[in-house]
């Protein structure tokens, strides 16, 4: 009788585990099955911050961050522009894709192990160390100077405030810190003169300089803290479906700038490029089965949003106002971080 109960209880046992792993994997598709139902990729952005994700005039999302994001609306959907952007500041951001409110986070977001085990960050889109702005009629020119000073900073579990911490214990200096709920909140009260420096992320710091001061050259941007920032994308844990779609799209990115394709010449090399590159391109039948999208999807990405060095020429490089250096940006073989993964 014990070993007929012991049986039962293990058939049992067996058909709820498999239960629920059939749930689950229902469970994992369904963000992108919603995304395809609904027409549009809901992407969580930043609140303004110039070259990264700042609305225009019109309402149109700008910037390396916006971009990144609507290349997973080109793979998903085949259009750029099947997107919706949804501000966020830094408290909003994670608890945003726990609840579904976005699918896919792409804004400032920097990969910690803490972070990691609440929401999955899928690729490294963006490395950065943080910056301070000052102005230079303060004659600052060195983070001991400010010493009693006031830094205005966005609260919230921004990696920022590390960055101070790390600078008052380097120098033994307390700076005033005044604290923001987001950091045009923070940038807005820096140069309304409320505070002596303002600390953001470096790249943040160049564009707001470049798009917000009414006179950039007032003002100058020292780097603090020790920390380099690998800020990438996010979505939410358990969905390996939506996780592979978001990272083998960031790989097309590198791969197509390391294979010198780009959205200009990308139909002459998919005529004259070696079998790799018709392969991913999407000449062979079944390319994107495996991942769920057409066999053309890579093309799209490339055509549409051009590749990773496209993307940052356009909003950080040399064709914005900004005119960052990719540093460590650049690819692997360029002396940078980025290099794409194998497709075989």
């Amino acid at each position: 009788m014990k070993l007929k109960t012991f049986k039962s209880l293990a058939v049992a046992s067996v058909a709820i585990a498999a239960s629920a792993l059939l749930g689950a994997s229902a469970e994992a598709q369904t963000v992108v099955n919603k995304i395809k139902e609904r027409g549009y990729v809901s992407c969580g952005a930043s609140q303004g911050v110039p070259g990264l994700s700042r609305p225009d005039e019109k309402g149109y999302y700008r910037g390396f961050d916006s971009d990144i994001c609507r290349a997973f609306a080109v793979a998903l959907l085949g259009d750029k522009d099947k997107i919706r952007f949804v501000p966020l500041n830094a408290g909003q951001r994670f608890s945003a894709l726990q609840t579904g409110e976005i699918d896919i986070l792409s804004r400032t977001s920097t990969l910690t192990y803490t972070r990691d085990m609440v929401v999955r960050f899928v690729w490294l889109t963006l490395y950065d160390v943080d910056g301070l702005l000052v102005r230079k009629a303060d004659n600052i020119t060195d983070p001991k100077q400010l010493d009693g000073r006031t830094v205005c900073l966005q609260g919230g579990g921004s990696l920022t405030e590390t960055a101070i911490q790390e600078t008052e214990d380097e120098h033994n200096i307390s700076m005033q810190k005044v604290y923001f709920d987001s950091t045009i909140q923070a940038r807005d009260a820096f140069f309304g003169g409320r505070c002596d420096s303002y600390v953001t992320d470096g790249t943040a710091a160049a564009g707001q300089r470049a798009s917000v001061a009414k006179n950039p050259d007032d003002y100058a941007i020292i780097r603090v803290g020790h920390t380099v920032e690998p800020n990438g994308v996010a979505i939410a844990r358990g969905d390996d479906q939506l996780f592979d779609i978001v990272r083998w799209t960031v790989n097309a990115l590198l791969w197509a700038e390391t294979n010198g394709i780009d959205s200009k010449n990308i139909d002459e090399k998919l005529k004259t490029g070696s079998d790799e590159v018709k392969r991913v391109l999407g000449e062979e039948p079944g390319f994107g089965k495996p991942i769920g999208l057409d066999d053309k999807w890579v093309y799209n990405v490339v055509k549409q949003m051009g590749n990773y060095a496209e993307i940052w020429d356009n909003n950080l490089g040399m064709n914005s106002p900004l005119k960052v250096e990719r540093g460590m940006n650049a690819l692997a073989k360029d002396g940078g971080l980025n290099y794409p993964l194998p497709w075989n």
